[in-house]
């Protein structure tokens, strides 16, 4: 009886040791999925503010060439 009993209590350990295994797998699955997250928002971040100093100087680009244009027109 108590050979089953004992038995039954390895295989219980066994069973939680597995599913530990697993918690700690699924926690670094976890975690890198955390890192690729800020990964992308640091890059899409980044990716946002270089358009925005494209836009600006573009912008900066097309009023010096208006300006020129018209000093051309009243020369």
């Amino acid at each position: 009886m108590e050979d089953m009993q004992s038995e039954r209590i390895a295989k219980a350990e066994e069973g939680l040791a597995e599913a530990q295994q697993v918690l700690d797998q699924a926690k670094r699955a976890v975690d890198a999925a955390d890192r690729a997250e800020r990964a992308a928002r640091e890059a899409s971040d980044h990716a946002r503010s270089f358009a925005r100093i494209a836009v600006v100087v573009a912008g900066v680009i097309i009023a010096l060439v208006m300006t020129g244009a018209a000093f051309r027109r009243r020369g």
